[in-house]
């Protein structure tokens, strides 16, 4: 059963939804309000799964309303209904599941209800099968065991990877606008803003996900419900290490897969990516250094080599390693991965390498 809550200042508009709805018979109606501000307070213990809002009304605007409705029961669905289109979209790209016009046509509000069954089934895979969110290597966000979101445009995927970088706190439309579109016009740039917006919470419905796992509130403040975030799951690994360990420096390391959003070139995402990248290269040097100490040569060098290849600039893990050839004598690696250092530096970044690194390669 799907309980709706009908909140409007008309009472011939509440006794026409629920008139309408009563040709459904998997949809109750649970509580009827004209008074917004008291239907508000009801909706905290009567956590509706959907509610009919009129947008204009007199004691509350539809807009603040939702924004209030979702704060305390996030995982209630909005159906806007108004008389006035220009109000019914900008609700949309905020709040709404969907929306529907004054005098309500029959046929819209037949596809309305069929949008909410739809979402309501979708929902259930989570009892099932777990949302994961991966930042570090390639982005991806999906169902465990299904193909990962395909999203409509780049633009809308940067908007969300900066949402989930920011996750937990507020971010002002200034900011928004500043940090991803800051060449841009200002009116084209708060059009996109709001379309962004718009087609990430179509596109999280599309594939069924719930409001309970992930939600964006009027200030743009993006919440995580019981997803897997492999960034969660490092800060909460990072956060005990001194409990945890060896083997929490373990977890660390293997846990890391690639840089922060690997391959997407954001300068907003540049301080992420480097204090990610100086915890991990911390994490292999202090496993690489117990290897060799417990003389476990090719552990030391698996893990070396995969840092290297990871981020080849990085010059402590190039001295750990030659230290390693040195200490096995194998001089023919130590050269081979000398002069692959050496040509790479240069290449890139027009340096030659320190004096210390060169004396390691002098057996």
């Amino acid at each position: 059963m799907i309980n709706a809550v009908l909140i409007d200042d008309e009472k011939p508009a509440l006794i026409e939804l629920e008139f309408l709805l009563k040709k459904y018979p998997e949809i109750s109606v649970t509580g009827m309000y004209k008074n917004p501000l008291e239907a508000i307070e009801k909706i905290e213990f009567l956590k509706p799964d959907v509610v009919f809002l009129d947008v204009n009304m007199p004691k509350l605007q539809g807009t603040d309303a939702a924004s209030k409705i979702l704060d305390i029961s996030p995982d209630t669905d909005i159906i806007f209904v108004t008389a006035f289109d220009g109000y019914a979209i900008e609700a949309f790209e905020l709040h709404a599941l969907d929306y529907i016009l004054k005098p309500v046509d029959t046929g819209r509000f037949d596809k309305t209800i069929e949008r909410i069954m739809k979402k309501r089934c979708l929902i259930k895979k989570e009892d099932s099968q777990r949302l994961k969110i991966k930042c570090l290597g390639r982005f991806k966000i999906g169902w465990e065991g299904e193909e990962p979101i395909k999203w409509r445009t780049e633009k809308t995927k940067e908007l969300f990877m900066f949402l989930i970088t920011n996750t937990g706190r507020d971010i002002s439309k200034e900011e928004l606008l500043d940090r991803l579109w800051g060449e841009d016009d200002p009116d084209k740039a708060i059009k996109q803003l709001y379309n962004g917006i718009y087609y990430i919470r179509k596109t999280l419905e599309a594939y069924g996900i719930d409001r309970s796992l992930i939600s964006i509130d009027s200030n743009y403040n993006l919440k995580l419900g019981s997803v897997y975030w492999d960034i969660r799951c490092f800060y909460e690994i990072y956060n005990d290490i001194n409990e945890k360990g060896f083997e929490g420096i373990k977890e660390l390391e293997a846990l890391y897969v690639g840089d922060y959003l690997e391959g997407e070139f954001y300068h907003w995402a540049e301080l992420e990516r480097e204090k990610f990248s100086k915890i991990y290269e911390q994490c292999v040097i202090r496993l690489a250094e117990y290897y060799m100490e417990k003389r476990q040569f090719d552990k030391a060098e698996e893990i070396l080599t995969r840092a290297f290849n990871k981020n080849p600039y990085a010059e402590n893990i190039t001295v750990l390693l030659l230290r390693l050839y040195r200490e096995t004598g194998n001089k023919i690696h130590a050269i081979r991965h000398f002069n692959i250092y050496s040509k790479l530096i240069k290449k890139e970044l027009g340096i030659r390498p320190d004096e210390k690194v060169k004396e390691l390669v002098i057996l």
